[in-house]
């Protein structure tokens, strides 16, 4: 994203990070319309000037906070393990199961960061100047579940309407709703079975693809 604001680089990068894990336990507590630079500077036990010294204000740091949701995505987005006693890789619906238990687990050990992301999600669209991280965000999402979906397609050999692009698309939204639909009601939400409705659903277009495709090859024979 154009910037006119030059790097920030410090020989101590122990001082920002301190302020970004400030920030997020400041965001998950009491929302972003509630975060200023005196509460992040506070709850990290840092003198006020220190948070200028390393941003220009605080749409740099949201800005350097949703770069990281980005990168932490990224990092968990690896294929999980086979399950137990099966020597198949694992499904796009085991990719979104083993994404929705690292939510699950951010929540329980933060409540309030997960919805934090949405936050800042919402933030980055209501203004200008990061309003295409936002998209940059959306992007990352839509190329991770891409790329399970082409895994997935080329295993089993299946050409879906749309392509991977297509499923990749529905993985994405399907996630991010699912997320926020439990953050909204644990209690009526029930991602387990939404993630085995997917599988049957995709496991059904296998089967039926497979099946035209040897009615194919018995005719042409």
């Amino acid at each position: 994203m154009p910037s006119t604001r030059s790097p920030r680089r410090r020989p101590d990068d122990a001082r920002r990070t301190e302020l970004l894990n400030a920030a997020r336990a400041v965001i998950a507590r009491e929302g972003v319309a509630a975060t200023t630079t005196r509460r992040i500077t506070q709850e990290a036990g840092l003198p006020h000037g220190m948070f200028h010294y390393w941003f220009s204000g605080k749409e740099e740091l949201f800005e350097a906070l949703i770069a990281e949701v980005i990168e932490e995505l990224r990092e968990n987005s690896a294929a999980p393990a086979p399950r137990a006693g099966s020597e198949e890789s694992a499904g796009v619906a085991d990719r979104l199961r083993a994404a929705f238990a690292v939510a699950r687990r951010d929540q329980e050990k933060q409540p309030g960061r997960q919805l934090a992301f949405y936050e800042l999600t919402a933030l980055a669209l209501r203004t200008p100047a990061l309003r295409d991280l936002a998209r940059r965000q959306y992007t990352a999402y839509r190329e991770m579940s891409t790329e399970a979906a082409a895994d997935w397609m080329a295993e089993e050999g299946v050409d879906l309407p749309g392509g991977s692009q297509a499923l990749g698309e529905l993985l994405t939204v399907l996630m991010d709703g699912m997320t926020l639909a439990w953050l909204a009601d644990p209690e009526g939400s029930n991602p387990e079975q939404v993630f085995a409705l997917l599988e049957t659903l995709l496991m059904r277009a296998s089967e039926t693809q497979r099946r035209e495709g040897k009615r194919l090859a018995h005719e042409g024979s």
